[in-house]
């Protein structure tokens, strides 16, 4: 069972239950039901939160990673991302360092001459007739010169609660996830959290 179906079986509890829970106890409780149950569902509360905390980034996060080199061309690197059905991926330097990540919307961003960060944007200068498709402003380009750098990550030791938090904050969909020598050791998409924490 799942975290969250915990959470979601705590109210089919009724006062019924508690009543015979507290006869069956010996000895004499002075303690209503209603505070009996105030107090187990403050208790059950506070060990979600404990289970979650004890879930580290190492637990959730995908081990085989897609990577791309700094000087990768960028239609090398399109390719390599829609081979793998992927939104993004870690940018590795000659030290074998992450040194930033790249994704869709670092190609939208780039291709767009009217800086709206819209995937219809760029649809709608691909259909125009008196323009070029705008994936042709990528030509020529390597990964280096549109990723997102310094990269947003992670360490292996990092309780998903953190890691959720590192999303929201930074409005990013991934997150490299790195060791004690900041080599990276796996990724963690929005999916792999919702499925965590669910």
């Amino acid at each position: 069972m799942k975290i969250s179906e915990l959470d979601r079986h705590a109210p089919i509890i009724l006062d019924n239950d508690i009543v015979h829970a507290m006869k069956k106890i010996p000895g004499y409780l002075d303690i209503s039901p209603e505070d009996f149950m105030e107090v187990y569902q403050m208790a059950f509360k506070h060990a979600l939160e404990r289970l979650k905390s004890v879930i580290k980034a190492e637990h959730v996060m995908t081990k085989k990673v897609i990577t791309v080199d700094e000087y990768m061309p960028l239609v090398d690197t399109a390719k390599l991302m829609a081979s793998h059905n992927i939104s993004g991926c870690p940018v590795l330097n000659a030290q074998n360092k992450i040194s930033g990540v790249i994704s869709e919307k670092d190609f939208l961003k780039n291709m767009n001459r009217s800086k709206q960060q819209s995937f219809m944007h760029v649809t709608l200068q691909c259909l125009d007739s008196d323009k070029r498709c705008a994936a042709h402003m990528l030509e020529g380009l390597s990964v280096k010169d549109i990723m997102s750098s310094p990269p947003i990550f992670v360490e292996k030791s990092t309780p998903i609660l953190e890691v959720a938090n590192v999303f929201e904050v930074n409005n990013v969909n991934r997150v490299p996830v790195l060791d004690e020598k900041l080599n990276l050791t796996g990724i963690i998409a929005r999916s792999d959290l919702v499925k965590a924490l669910s």
